[in-house]
């Protein structure tokens, strides 16, 4: 893929979906609290968040088989942006400011 403007990393006619995007598909299953549980589902919601970890700072993979994180397209002041995280014991959704050096997966949207 290669960045343009406006659009990030995503293939054309698709993009990385803001805060508020995410927001939208969270209260669609009930909101923060519950959501996790039916987007680790694929037969509940056709998402599948695969909780395969985390690459922190470009150096250290964290939480395999356990969590995931994925990334937003909102900025979180300079040097972060907002991130939601989902793990397999808690089915909640958490929203997390992290920085921009994180390797974090993406879900694109479709236009």
């Amino acid at each position: 893929m290669t960045r343009l403007q406006g659009k990030g990393y995503s293939p054309p006619g698709w993009h990385i979906p803001t805060d508020n995007d995410w927001t939208v598909l969270f209260n669609f299953y009930n909101g923060n609290g519950f959501a996790g549980k039916p987007l680790q589902d694929t037969i509940i919601s056709g998402f599948r968040a695969l909780t395969g970890g985390v690459f922190y700072l470009n150096s250290t993979w964290s939480f395999a088989d356990f969590a995931v994180l994925f990334w937003t397209s909102t900025p979180w002041g300079s040097t972060k942006a907002i991130s939601h995280g989902l793990n397999i014991y808690d089915f909640s959704v958490s929203l997390y400011p992290s920085s921009r050096a994180n390797a974090f997966p993406i879900r694109c949207m479709h236009d």
